[in-house]
Order: C-alpha cells, then structure tokens, then sequence
C-alpha cells in the first residue's frame, strides 16, 4: 500500500491510499480533542438517506501513535468540476448534486455555527446554542470596527441593516450545512455526478447557508452562472419559500462577512480581503 498527502488539505490533513486497484483516503483529525466518530456518524446516516459519500472504513476516537482521531473512507471517483467543464456538464452534474444538498440540509442540529467532533450521537451538536450569537460570530466588535476602512458608509448602512432584518427573524430550528459547498465538492465522471466530499466545515445554520455559500463562490471557478440550476434541482426535493432568492443573497452576505473578518488579522490574505470585498458589494447591489 502507497500513502501521498493530497495537495487539497490545508489545515486538515488528507492522504491518499492507494492498494492495488482500490484508493482510499485517510483523514487526520485538525485538533487532539476531535474525534471523527462524529463525521463517520454523519456519512452512515446520509448513505442510509441515499446521498452520495464515500463510505467509512475505519474510524479511531483517538490514533495514540499520532496523537490524532483518525478515518479511513472509501473513494469518491472522478474530479470536481472545473473551469474547463462545459456548461451542459455543469448544469447536468449540478442538478443532480442538488438533490443530495438538500436532502443534507433537512438534518437536524442541536445549536448553531461548527459542529462539535465529540464523538457518535446525533443529532449533531454545535457551538452556538442560540441563533444570534452565530449570526455576529467574527464580526468585529464594537461594529463596524475595521469594516469601515473597507466599505463605503452607505455599503456599511445597508450591511447593518440586513444584520438586523436577519436577526429578528431567526430560523425555527438550525438544520445541518456542509459548510464548504461549491465546485470544489461536487465530483463526477464521465458526465455524471458521483458525489460530495470534503464535510471538514459542518455546521448547523440556517437552512439556505449552502445556497447561500454556493451563491457567494459563483463564478469564481467557472464562468457559467450556476445558483439558478442549482436551485431548480433543490426544488425537486425541497419546495423554496417566494422570497427566497432574497434569503439566500443575506446568508451569502454574512458568510462572507464572517470569513472577511477572521482573515484581517491573517498576513497574506490581502488578495482574499479584496476579492471578498468586492464580491460582497456586487451582492448587496443586487438588492
């Protein structure tokens, strides 16, 4: 058996096992007190639902030669899409992802924000027990804070605002996000959808988060707008509110709020804090 780090992991580590003709991918847990029995919890339950990800081989609430909670899955075939995917590859393998994200944001969660790796059970626990404390996580306190160096009074005006509307009207329950959903997650294979990788980022949110993070990354990786294929699969499976285009540009708003305000103190961001920047003025012009 051959063991190669994947050039994907970033704070994660991620190895690729290769055993003749099988491939199989082992997991690292990020932090000691992790223990990834949650997450093989998760991939058994969503398999029982008939979403598409990769099963659990093995799993160890603590590895005591690396000092690590560690998981061995099965493969998911193909690649991501990419830029270079045709857009009649794009639409067809999105509508089918669609499907499976909808049926992983029907699943409950105890609290809101990252999950917490505790071990099996479910439903899933989170950090926030409450919806407002997740909403406002990151986001500079006192606000605005260093957000007005980056955005113009009317942007900061109007960010504030949608903050608030957002938080007087909680979602009901928290239902399960897979945190990181974009290009990058959905793989296929000769023209068909496989399956979602990568749940490294769950988080229990408010329902439309993953349409929200979707909408947020759009055409960052490919140059065909894909959020209204997208929607139209997740319609198939779950029926949308009339105002939701509204509710999912407010969750793609936030999210990027919350991820611009962790990399202000990160040195070598600046390309990022740009990028975001600009995207979330795009959004907030499309009100």
């Amino acid at each position: 058996m051959t063991c190669q780090r994947t050039p994907d992991g970033v704070s994660t580590q991620v190895y690729r096992l290769t055993r003749g003709t099988e491939i199989f991918y082992l997991r690292v847990a990020e932090n000691a007190d992790e223990n990834l029995e949650t997450e093989a919890e998760l991939h058994q339950r969503l398999r029982d639902l008939d979403v598409k990800v990769a099963d659990i081989v093995h799993v160890e609430p603590f590895n005591a030669a690396i000092g690590r909670s560690i998981m061995i899955t099965t493969e998911i075939t193909g690649a991501p899409l990419t830029p270079t995917s045709s857009p009649e590859l794009a639409r067809a393998v999105i509508e089918e992802a669609a499907a499976d994200i909808a049926v992983i944001n029907q699943q409950p969660v105890e609290g809101f924000g990252w999950i917490r790796r505790a071990g099996a059970g479910w439903p899933l626990r989170a950090e926030h027990p409450t919806y407002p404390t997740f909403l406002t996580s990151d986001l500079p306190q006192p606000w605005p804070g260093p957000l007005t160096s980056l955005f113009s009074i009317v942007t900061i005006d109007a960010i504030t605002k949608l903050i608030e509307q957002q938080r007087r009207r909680p979602p009901a329950a928290a239902r399960l996000a897979h945190g990181d959903f974009d290009l990058s997650a959905i793989f296929c294979a000769n023209g068909h959808y496989t399956g979602l990788i990568d749940f490294g980022e769950i988080q229990g949110t408010e329902p439309l988060f993953d349409l929200g993070h979707f909408h947020l990354h759009d055409q960052e990786s490919h140059p065909t707008a894909l959020l209204p294929v997208l929607l139209h699969g997740y319609q198939q499976i779950v029926p949308l509110a009339a105002d939701h285009e509204e509710s999912i540009r407010r969750s793609a708003v936030l999210l990027g709020l919350r991820q611009l305000s962790r990399w202000l103190d990160q040195p070598g961001r600046q390309w990022l804090i740009t990028d975001r920047v600009q995207r979330i003025n795009e959004l907030i012009e499309q009100r």
